[in-house]
């Protein structure tokens, strides 16, 4: 999942969400963070997983939705993206697409 398309990716996340986002989430892992907290507040379980802790120069992050036996993940360099892809991921399992 490198190649990412931001906008497109908050686009979709406002669209699935029934509630307002935080000014890009996508680029700003503390917006990205609050989207977590919504989902969490949703009744997901959440985790956010640094890939490689021992690297100083290697950057990938995991993110982990889960609810009701269900885990939607995504890894990407950037935490916020990672965190926003899986809740894309996570949002649309619940609808079922």
């Amino acid at each position: 999942m490198s190649n990412v398309d931001v906008p497109e990716l908050e686009r979709a996340l406002a669209q699935l969400m029934e509630i307002g986002l935080p000014e890009h989430p996508a680029a700003d892992v503390t917006a990205a963070l609050q989207v977590a907290d919504l989902l969490e507040a949703k009744g997901y379980a959440f985790l956010l997983q640094d890939m490689c802790p021992r690297s100083l120069g290697d950057s990938m992050w995991r993110a982990v939705f889960s609810r009701d036996g269900a885990e939607f993940s995504a890894d990407h360099a950037e935490a916020a993206v990672a965190v926003c892809a899986a809740a894309v991921a996570a949002l649309k399992g619940l609808c079922g697409d």
